[in-house]
């Protein structure tokens, strides 16, 4: 194993360890040395690839996107109801509680450097969707009144806000629902 394929297998590692810890003990709950000790990494490892544990949840988010993403471009058939099922599987697959999500968003608007990280990631995920977008307008499964570039910000948008509320306490208890419902309106607005 190279040098950069060891890097990619040690932070892949820590994210593996985090997620598992986050799952049996609570994203607030779980700390930095219960993950570089399951993990089996030093405290120094950890941070030279993470400044905190916010930023391992956020690549998380991001690891997950790419994936489902990946493989949403390569199904065949209608674009809709996959791009709906890639939404809702990203909110299934991260272990939302509304505690975590206010824990994130505190982090996230209180440090720079994760706000910075975080912009990037929803700027990638913009480039990711708008393909997508403008296939489905192509195909006439999207109107062609807005540009894609100018659905994709929606869709985002649509995201983080449903997030948002869910984590004030707004909306249905389930995460997965609340989503649903918001997409559900989102995509009909931009059936022609």
């Amino acid at each position: 194993m190279n040098r950069e394929e060891k890097k990619r297998a040690t932070r892949k590692k820590i994210m593996d360890t985090a997620l598992e810890l986050f799952a049996e003990h609570g994203y607030e709950a779980t700390t930095v040395h219960q993950i570089t000790e399951r993990a089996g990494v030093a405290k120094g490892t950890f941070f030279n690839y993470f400044d905190c544990k916010e930023d391992v949840f956020c690549d998380i988010q991001t690891f997950w996107a790419t994936t489902e993403f990946v493989k949403l471009k390569d199904k065949s058939g209608p674009i809709l109801p996959h791009l709906r099922e890639f939404l809702i599987e990203l909110v299934r697959l991260v272990p939302y509680t509304r505690q975590l999500v206010r824990a994130l968003y505190q982090s996230t608007f209180g440090n720079e450097k994760t706000l910075s990280n975080q912009l990037q990631i929803m700027k990638e995920l913009k480039l990711m969707l708008i393909p997508i977008i403008e296939e489905a307008q192509k195909r006439g499964e999207f109107s062609s009144t807005f540009p894609a570039e100018m659905i994709a910000d929606q869709a985002i948008q649509t995201y983080l806000g449903v997030l948002i509320s869910w984590g004030m306490g707004m909306g249905d208890d389930k995460l997965n629902t609340q989503m649903a419902v918001s997409f559900e309106l989102f995509f009909r607005s931009l059936q022609p």
